[in-house]
């Protein structure tokens, strides 16, 4: 594989980890209970999967500038691939539990622009925009 492609790749998993933080605002929106709030069961999921990338693009850049065949460590690679799982098992069930919470607490969810967008919960009709 051709080091741009490595560099690359290594560039995409750490933005995909980088996304992770940005998700942790879909748990804090709920969890202070915003007037207006996003949250989406693929967007939130980020922040499980974003260990597993961080370390994917650490191991890519080590071979980078080693230039050396990198040791995959098992326990660690392990544990971020088992943090993945149950964050994504974790965040099926609880994107049901954001819905059916907030509706209870008389949010009113906005119509989506797409299918993929996230879903955004308000406290008023005239904030959806």
């Amino acid at each position: 594989m051709s080091r741009l492609k490595v560099f690359v790749v290594a560039v995409a998993f750490m933005c995909v980890g980088a996304l992770g933080l940005v998700s942790i605002n879909d748990y804090r929106g709920f969890l202070a209970r915003n007037d207006i709030i996003t949250f989406s069961t693929k967007s939130a999921w980020f922040i499980w999967v974003s260990p597993l990338c961080m370390y994917f693009s650490l191991l890519l850049f080590q071979y980078l500038i080693t230039k050396k065949q990198v040791n995959f460590n098992n326990k660690i690679g392990s544990i971020f691939g088992f943090i993945a799982v149950i964050g994504f098992i974790f965040n099926f069930f609880l994107s049901f539990y954001v819905d059916f919470k907030l509706k209870n607490e008389n949010y009113i969810t906005c119509d989506k622009s797409s299918w993929m967008a996230p879903n955004k919960y308000v406290k008023d009709i005239s904030l959806c925009k």
